[in-house]
């Protein structure tokens, strides 16, 4: 939906949108002095104040395009006063409409998301479309290979980058890496540098709702029970069986986070094996359950669960940025320990 198809639907949809104000005039394509104008201004009556909403409209509700239209507003306000300044866009996200309220801007979207405030108005709500709308367009950056990407930058967040370095790490093609890193940037989680570079600017946002919108169960997901008496004897077992059969694998959930930094008591193993499973499902004795299971072995979805994987008393763990999103929607206190692996981490600057 370009500008233009956006103003149309915006003026068709609002007195929906502001169902308890009465809407007594709208302008198109406000002169505000010799240089600058507003798109629309919208006159309105509510209980018995009147008020004028000067409307700056975009196509796209990204942090990138409001920080833009923030300066422009801001400016309009200063020239033509008793104004308020209010941003539309098809749909705006949730850290978009976070940057608008600190810095005292009104919005509507499209979806029927709405925040004004001013005299003694307060309109503040929240649509009921608006999670699934996040949801849907989230799903560019959290795509399976997409999150190679977000796993090199995150696990190196002090660096600047190029397209093509991140395709070569990512085995990606550089327009795959140049769409994602669109995405990131219009959500500001990066930025680009005058020649081009990709840098990380907004780490621990980018991780934690990256993590929001993950699940292990991404991976197909085996249950097995085994007659090892620990947690502890079933890593040292599984990790020696998977050596022997030259498998590929990591841990991670809580039995991951034992090795990193203990902080909760478990008792049931996660671990990422590619490979034919059935060689250490006999060597190990496993038995499948559907209840009562103590190891759960994910095959990786993507090959990118195994970036950044590290060797830990000679047993493979998946990075730190795999283990905080699969720790944190974890049943029970998985989000204490996510937290705690953040919390190191953090100290060791590798998420800032």
């Amino acid at each position: 939906m370009n500008e233009k198809e956006t103003i149309n639907e915006f003026i068709k949809k609002l007195p929906s949108l502001l169902p308890n104000m009465d809407i007594e005039d709208i302008s198109y394509e406000i002169p505000i002095d010799k240089k600058s104008y507003s798109h629309i201004m919208v006159k309105i009556l509510t209980g018995n104040k009147k008020k004028n909403l000067l409307i700056e409209v975009k196509s796209n509700g990204e942090p990138r395009f409001v920080e833009r239209s923030i300066y422009q507003l801001k400016n309009l306000t200063k020239i033509k006063k008793g104004i308020y300044p209010v941003f539309v866009a098809p749909y705006i996200s949730e850290r978009a409409r976070e940057i608008l309220k600190s810095e005292n801007i009104g919005y509507i979207d499209l979806i029927g998301d709405a925040y004004l405030q001013f005299d003694s108005v307060l309109v503040d709500r929240i649509s009921i479309a608006e999670r699934k709308t996040e949801r849907r367009l989230n799903r560019g950056i959290f795509a399976s290979k997409a999150t190679r990407i977000l796993r090199a930058i995150l696990n190196d967040p002090g660096k600047k980058w190029k397209n093509t370095e991140l395709a070569n790490i990512c085995r990606m093609s550089p327009a795959g890496v140049y769409f994602v890193v669109n995405q990131l940037e219009d959500k500001g989680y990066v930025s680009r540098d005058e020649d081009k570079s990709i840098k990380l600017i907004d780490s621990k946002r980018l991780l934690k709702n990256w993590a929001s919108n993950w699940t292990v169960e991404k991976s197909r997901s085996n249950a097995f029970f085994s007659f090892a008496r620990s947690p502890e004897e079933i890593i040292l077992k599984l990790a020696k069986a998977a050596d022997e059969l030259n498998l590929k694998y990591a841990f991670t959930g809580m039995a991951g986070a034992s090795m990193v930094a203990p902080f909760v008591r478990y008792n049931d193993v996660w671990v990422y094996i590619s490979g034919d499973l059935n060689e250490i499902v006999k060597k190990l004795d496993l038995r499948p359950t559907s209840s009562g299971a103590n190891i759960r072995i994910f095959e990786p979805f993507d090959d990118g669960i195994f970036m950044d994987f590290r060797e830990i008393r000679g047993i493979n763990v998946v990075s730190n940025i795999q283990l905080f999103v699969d720790l944190f929607t974890y049943p029970g206190r998985g989000q204490e320990q996510a937290e705690k692996i953040l919390e190191i981490n953090s100290k060791e600057d590798d998420i800032s």
